[in-house]
């Protein structure tokens, strides 16, 4: 007795149903892609913050190698490394 067109439709159906419905239960099925998704969403939150960064340290070196780098430089030193001349003294009240 040959299957009828009908028949292996139905056969495809039920073994799609079944398959979609292990994978919605399944530990690595949909529950790990909604994580994955979650965490995709997290990195793409964190680099777009990086790219913020990255942009402002760029402004920031091209303010200090143009004209009148010497004195950004020294800023930065005076500030960030707490630097002074030789012919200065530094106090420091805290």
């Amino acid at each position: 007795m040959p299957l009828r067109p009908g028949s292996l439709l139905l056969g495809a159906a039920a073994v799609s149903a079944l398959l979609g419905a292990a994978a919605f239960w399944d530990a690595n099925g949909l529950r790990l892609l909604r994580k994955l998704d979650g965490d995709v969403a997290r990195q793409q939150a964190a680099n777009a913050a990086l790219r913020e960064e990255n942009a402002r340290l760029s402004r920031r070196v091209k303010r200090m190698s143009g004209p009148g780098e010497s004195q950004a430089l020294e800023k930065a030193a005076r500030e960030q490394l707490g630097y002074v001349r030789g012919d200065e003294v530094l106090f420091k009240f805290e």
